[in-house]
């Protein structure tokens, strides 16, 4: 169980409109050391759990099983006198067409819908999906099977958010796996993908940060809450999109703030400290630290957005969380395990996102030479003179 020494109430945290250093402790002690970072790294952790997402549930207290029937594996979880379960649909390369890695194939597991299985698989990919509401209803109710275990209740310890609730359950598919539901798919959960949109953008993205077996996080389009930095605003300022055919030039219209998080139609997502925020400058972490606890020489962090239309998003916010969180893996001598593709238009993994991104999973899983020029997974148009924010001038080389 964890608890709350060392924090604060919310109400007595100091004001800062600044990115907070990932390298200062909370008591303002210094990571001196890649040792030190990691043990940064479960700060930040107990962070998030006690003011914004919630408690990620103990695994030891839980047993987990599985059964298959067709395309359909159903997740079993026990914990005390209590037990639920909730589909997961799969689809494998067919080995007589793609030949099978030596542990299996490589997984991709994601939320709701997932549009290019029939293309993953051709490049060697298996692809399970979850239906979040299965875990948590996107309402009030808190309700679904994970509320059915942890009950909501009233102290911070007992307090669970639907984005971590949903986070949860891509940790129950990755334990069934490993219990042996990986040798009856010839899936390896070693090199597992894990991937969602919008909200469910937001959701990947703190799955990856809390289950350090996931492989890769792919948070698309996630912006506030996800990887959008909570302290930079886009709205009002213009940018110059001729590369990608926009003649005039684009004014960013409104960014998600605070109060949308905290309204009726979103609060689920989070825990009751999170409401009591009345600004974004008393939060003691920014996303960029959220990105940052993906940061390990095992594990990569593949962030995707889109520059058109996507104002809600912030997409100037997101390529912000990525240089600022690059400087960990940097510090870590990982540069290459972070990357960001921000396309044209569409809320959605688009299908060139899916290429670049499945290339670099070839090439960093594989050592494969692949078609992608990798060095576009480093780049954005907010390097442009004309975009350039003397913001981000601080997180660059």
């Amino acid at each position: 169980m964890l608890d709350a020494s060392g924090l604060v109430r919310v109400e007595a945290l100091p004001e800062n409109n600044t990115l907070p250093d990932p390298f200062t402790f909370f008591n303002g002690n210094k990571v001196q050391s890649k040792s030190d970072w990691y043990v940064r790294a479960e700060e930040i952790r107990k962070l998030y759990q006690y003011y914004m997402y919630g408690v990620m549930p103990d695994p030891s207290h839980e047993k987990v099983s599985y059964s298959i029937e067709g395309n359909v594996m159903t997740i079993s979880i026990s914990k005390g006198d209590k037990q639920v379960s909730f589909p997961v649909s799969f689809h494998v390369p067919d080995p007589k067409k793609v030949p099978m890695p030596e542990y299996g194939y490589p997984v991709i597991i994601a939320f709701g819908w997932f549009t290019q299985t029939q293309y993953a698989n051709d490049r060697g990919y298996a692809v399970m999906t979850i239906n979040s509401y299965h875990i948590a209803a996107d309402n009030l109710t808190r309700t679904g099977v994970f509320y059915e275990l942890y009950p909501y209740g009233q102290t911070w310890q007992e307090q669970t958010g639907a984005l971590m609730a949903w986070a949860w359950s891509m940790s129950k598919v990755i334990d069934a796996l490993e219990n042996g539901a990986k040798n009856e798919l010839h899936v390896n959960p070693e090199y597992s993908i894990v991937t969602g949109v919008s909200r469910w953008g937001k959701a990947a993205a703190v799955a990856g940060a809390f289950d350090q077996r996931i492989k890769v996080t792919v948070p698309a389009c996630s912006g506030a809450g996800g990887m959008a930095a909570f302290r930079y605003v886009s709205e009002g300022k213009t940018y110059d999109y001729s590369a990608l055919g926009i003649e005039s030039p684009y004014t960013m219209s409104a960014n998600e703030p605070l109060g949308s998080l905290q309204s009726t139609a979103e609060r689920h997502w989070f825990n009751d400290n999170f409401l009591k925020f009345k600004s974004v400058n008393y939060l003691p972490f920014d996303q960029h630290l959220l990105a940052a606890l993906c940061a390990d020489p095992a594990r990569y962090l593949f962030i995707t957005g889109s520059y058109l239309y996507e104002d809600w998003t912030n997409p100037p916010a997101m390529w912000l969380t990525y240089l600022a969180a690059k400087r960990v893996f940097d510090f870590l001598d990982i540069d290459n395990h972070i990357a960001i593709r921000l396309h044209k238009e569409g809320h959605m993994v688009t299908d060139e996102d899916l290429v670049y991104l499945l290339d670099y999973c070839d090439h960093h899983f594989y050592g494969k030479e692949v078609q992608s020029n990798l060095q576009d997974l480093k780049r954005s148009l907010y390097l442009e003179p004309a975009n350039f924010d003397p913001a981000f001038a601080v997180y660059l080389d």
